[in-house]
């Protein structure tokens, strides 16, 4: 089984922003926390691009924005994520665009071949902290079964296998772009 990290691939250079409305602090979407259900979260967008809504996966800082499309897919899958409604506006027009979620990943799986990839700790003076990947190789079989995880080692790393990606092909999802190892 390969494996490989996702990114998102949207017609323009942006990122939809998590905002200060939210209460929840957006690196916990990289923790596997379950979030509380009671309320939206708020994303703002310079503007809304006419090809927004053709898109399934945003470009995002804080967790990732994904369409009905996409998380009817995930959850076909089996994977272990939750789905947060979400509100985008626009800091131009005041428009708001709530067709979408934030996609929390649950699954954080040590997946990183410490002995064949290449890093470096992030700070130097923290050389047991935060690592920053220059090259990644995957322990083989470590999803145990789980078709998308976030890579304990770097939590901002999104994995999926063949499975998600095929998944993804015959769905034909818009806006998701795999990386293979190396």
């Amino acid at each position: 089984m390969s494996y490989y990290q996702l990114f998102s691939n949207y017609g323009r250079d942006v990122y939809f922003s998590y905002t200060e409305k939210n209460e929840y602090d957006q690196s916990d979407f990289r923790k596997g926390l379950v979030y509380p259900l009671d309320e939206k979260l708020h994303y703002s967008i310079d503007k809304f691009d006419p090809y927004l809504n053709e898109y399934d996966i945003l470009p995002t800082i804080g967790g990732l924005l994904v369409s009905l499309k996409f998380k009817k897919l995930v959850e076909r899958l089996g994977s272990d994520c939750q789905f947060i409604s979400a509100v985008i506006t626009s800091t131009k027009s005041g428009e708001i665009n709530d067709s979408f979620f934030v996609m929390n990943i649950l699954n954080v799986i040590s997946c990183l071949d410490m002995e064949k990839s290449e890093y470096k700790p992030l700070l130097k003076s923290l050389p047991n902290g935060p690592i920053e990947v220059l090259s990644v190789k995957y322990v083989p079989n470590s999803l145990d079964g789980h078709h998308i995880a976030r890579m304990k080692e770097y939590k901002g790393y999104i994995i999926v296998d063949d499975v998600f990606i095929k998944a993804c092909k015959v769905q034909k999802i818009k806006g998701v772009m795999f990386v293979k190892e190396g």
